[in-house]
């Protein structure tokens, strides 16, 4: 007699110990797309031997990753497993926006997450075509986005590198990001927060010294050596400043931007722009008046 089929949708029956469950106290965000990655294993029918060899990926690293055990995984190891499982495309692509989800809500840096997904962008595996208003977005923000990191990251390259880097984050969250109140606020953070954790810092806040040479007053002054400690003092009071403070100062006065363009780039009203500059003016004239 002839074995009978499996009913329509029933689990793959497979040999050897049968996978526990997911860790107790794992994040919304990562039991989400962990769901759907031991979902498509069980469907799959591999055994763990099977699922080893075909990812190139030790046991006990496939087990800590489908149990949410330790450490949040890398993205490599779940692209792996991913890949191995036979996962189209756009399920991959939904799984990796939802990675990187959890991994915010993690509290993994920017840097961290930027990192693990480099091999993968480096060999262009990224298997999504931009959509048009994406495009858009990037050609519109991008020269701004790197005048803003070059003022905080002063060796050759790292600027641009940020910025492209901000940028495959942002495609890969780009449907959030529209989603989101301001799709440039949205953007923005990512690019802040990117600029931020790699610029070098004193004193708990990022460096501005070399950049306070490259003002026209300092180039153009009858008296340098005044002129430098008197600029080096301002800025080390700029990159003291609140955030909103600091990035209006740096787009408007540094880097030259007009305040309805500063407003575009930070995704806030122009009003709020204008306020941000008076107190940060304030800030600063009162602080040179007790330094000199």
């Amino acid at each position: 007699m002839s074995a009978q089929p499996a009913p329509k949708g029933a689990r793959h029956r497979r040999p050897g110990r049968k996978l526990g469950p997911i860790a107790e106290g794992t994040k919304p965000a990562h039991r989400a797309w962990l769901e759907h990655l031991r979902g498509a294993y069980h469907d799959s029918g591999l055994t763990f031997m099977q699922l080893e060899k075909e990812a190139n990926w030790p046991r006990s690293k496939i087990s800590e990753l489908l149990r949410a055990i330790g450490r949040y995984p890398r993205w490599q190891i779940t692209r792996d497993l991913l890949v191995a499982l036979r996962l189209p495309d756009p399920a991959l692509a939904d799984i990796r926006a939802q990675w990187v989800r959890a991994a915010q809500e993690a509290d993994k840096r920017l840097n961290w997450i930027h990192k693990a997904l480099a091999k993968e962008r480096e060999n262009g595996l990224l298997g999504q075509r931009p959509p048009l208003d994406f495009l858009a977005f990037r050609d519109t923000h991008r020269t701004n986005y790197t005048a803003y990191a070059a003022t905080f990251q002063r060796r050759s390259g790292e600027a641009k590198r940020s910025v492209s880097d901000v940028f495959h984050l942002l495609l890969i969250l780009w449907p959030d990001a529209l989603a989101s109140e301001r799709p440039e606020q949205y953007a923005w953070r990512l690019l802040r927060q990117t600029v931020m954790e790699r610029a070098p810092h004193c004193d708990g806040h990022p460096a501005l010294a070399e950049a306070a040479f490259d003002t026209r007053a300092q180039r153009d002054a009858a008296d340098p050596l005044t002129r430098i400690a008197k600029t080096l003092d301002l800025f080390d009071a700029i990159r003291r400043l609140p955030a909103l403070h600091l990035d209006v100062i740096v787009l408007l006065h540094l880097r030259g931007l007009r305040d309805s363009d500063v407003a575009e780039v930070l995704g806030i009203p122009c009003a709020t722009v204008r306020a941000a500059d008076r107190h940060a003016k304030r800030h600063l004239t009162a602080h040179l008046r007790t330094t000199t």
